[in-house]
């Protein structure tokens, strides 16, 4: 009887502990839309949002991001995807697989939904915990124009994208880089 009932409480206590992790999630991504700013205490980065971004609240947990307002009827969009260390080899190896290691006219190695159109080696820079490039790619029959940021925290590698097409890009990166300001880094 004793056994039987451990049995039968086990099984209890495994759907209960989903359930409180799914209400965490769920409070975390309504704070990220109610509120100016953002912690991801899980990835060691907070973001002051700016009044303007329209933040998509159907984000897995590891993604923080939304759209900017409409330039001539286009959306661009902006997303910080954040990844466990142990995913890759090093900072170099992130930065090898989303930037420096594509070549024109293939798959890109982060993605084979994505054909790599290029960078201009002199847009690739180097920023406080990370580096910056501007890059090309073509999805769909159609070439964006991006900006990739890679960060690095104690805990994670942030990919910060923010994705244009090329009659917005001008406009957009001044309100991408007033983004940026607002992302700290642990």
């Amino acid at each position: 009887m004793k056994y039987l009932f451990l049995s039968l409480l086990f099984p209890i206590f495994c759907i209960s502990q989903v359930d409180t992790t799914m209400v965490k999630i769920t409070e975390q991504k309504i704070n990220a839309v109610e509120t100016s700013s953002y912690n991801d205490y899980e990835n060691d980065y907070s973001i002051e949002k700016p009044d303007w971004l329209k933040v998509d609240s159907d984000l897995p947990s590891n993604m923080y991001g939304g759209v900017m307002p409409k330039v001539n009827g286009i959306e661009n969009a902006i997303m910080i995807t954040a990844f466990k260390k142990n995913r890759f080899e090093n900072f170099k190896d992130f930065q090898r697989i989303y930037i420096t290691g594509n070549t024109f006219g293939k798959p890109t190695l982060f993605s084979d939904q994505y054909t790599w159109y290029g960078r201009n080696k002199r847009d690739f820079k180097k920023v406080k915990h990370g580096v910056s490039s501007r890059v090309f790619y073509i999805f769909k029959k159609h070439v964006y124009h991006n900006q990739f940021v890679l960060l690095e925290t104690s805990s994670a590698y942030l990919f910060v994208h923010f994705c244009s097409t090329p009659e917005t890009y001008d406009e957009n990166i001044k309100k991408f880089n007033e983004f940026l300001k607002g992302l700290k880094v642990q």
